[in-house]
């Protein structure tokens, strides 16, 4: 990865740099969330993902992540394994019937990253898998996706502290 001192300059870029590191990494899909907080109360969204922009489209009018019970465990520091949400939460169960027609699968883990003062920040990764060899895979994912995910916030904490960043932001709280 390169230098992870050197903010990204948009969020166009940031894109970039993570669909260049889907192969890489052997996943089908990564996601960073970043939530700003004022006095408790969301604020700004970034949302940086390979996912396809119908898919994030539809996500932020059905759900958002303020109102999705498996970011909203993440976002209390808890890891997820989206497999384990699947099987028994209403909320997945509905995403995961529109998230496989844009190459999202229900294999993936949700990690969450320390942000400062009040902020949240998740990061997420899937990957092809079966319930038989997930458990195996889960492990694995974690294992290369982590120190990934911290190198990659270091370069999005730079971005988000600039003040030019309010064109790329999803206001989507009110």
């Amino acid at each position: 990865m390169p230098n992870s001192k050197v903010p990204f300059q948009s969020i166009d870029a940031a894109t970039s740099f993570l669909l260049d590191q889907v192969e890489p990494l052997d996943v089908c899909h990564l996601s960073y969330w970043y939530l700003q907080f004022t006095d408790s109360i969301p604020d700004q969204v970034f949302w940086v993902a390979t996912y396809d922009p119908e898919y994030m489209s539809y996500y932020m009018q059905n759900f958002t992540p303020i109102n999705d019970p498996v970011m909203a465990n993440v976002m209390e520091f808890k890891f997820i394994d989206w497999f384990e949400w699947f099987e028994t939460d209403v909320v997945a169960q509905t995403i995961t019937e529109i998230a496989p027609r844009y190459g999202i699968t229900k294999f993936g883990i949700s990690i969450p990253l320390p942000g400062p003062n009040e902020d949240k920040v998740v990061f997420s990764a899937c990957m092809k898998s079966s319930p038989e060899k997930w458990a195996k895979d889960r492990t694995e994912l974690a294992r290369r996706i982590l120190p990934f995910a911290q190198k990659f916030h270091e370069r999005m904490k730079g971005f988000v502290e600039h003040d030019n960043v309010a064109e790329h932001v999803f206001h989507v709280f009110g």
